[in-house]
């Protein structure tokens, strides 16, 4: 019975200190899919938007949405992946949209490091959540969230908010 409360004890203080550390234990075990690199319209363009994101079905269908927004606009569109973000220069981009999962009250790490890195750009949160109210909050930042569930109804209205979002940024 000790060496049963001994280990219990162990994996208690393992998770306390990753998440300390900003290491989402469920993101670890559970990591959700990078979606592919693409790009729309001219990089020579003055307006820039980078958008990273996680795949899903609803996240994809969003982006779907959101290119076709854009597609015949004078903006450059470069979609990646969250971890991909490192290798990014984003200094030439005017806006940038990061789309990440919740998972066990917890924003995903890569996404949670680039907002709290990056004060100077702005930034635009959509975070999926089982029932869609999670909001990331981090302290002494500024950036715009959005929060929903991942629901194919909820499809339109997402990608809508975030293009008005990503147009008042412009």
């Amino acid at each position: 019975m000790k060496r049963v409360l001994s280990i219990i004890g162990i994996i208690i203080i393992l998770t306390v200190i990753l998440q300390a550390l900003g290491i989402s234990v469920p993101h670890l075990f559970w990591p959700k899919k990078d979606i592919e690199t693409s790009e729309q319209n001219q990089p020579s363009l003055e307006k820039k938007i980078l958008i990273a994101s996680r795949s899903s079905e609803f996240k994809n269908a969003v982006l779907e949405k959101i290119k076709e927004e854009f597609k015949n606009d004078s903006v450059y569109l470069k979609l990646t992946g969250l971890k991909k973000l490192k290798g990014e220069d984003i200094g030439s981009y005017n806006t940038i949209v990061l789309i990440n999962t919740c998972m066990a009250g917890g924003m995903d790490p890569i996404a949670k490091g680039f907002v709290k890195r990056r004060k100077d750009k702005k930034i635009i949160v959509l975070t999926t959540s089982g029932d869609g109210g999670w909001l990331p909050k981090i302290k002494d930042q500024s950036f715009d969230a959005v929060a929903t569930a991942s629901e194919k109804d909820k499809t339109d209205s997402v990608a809508k908010e975030i293009i008005d979002k990503i147009r008042a940024s412009l």
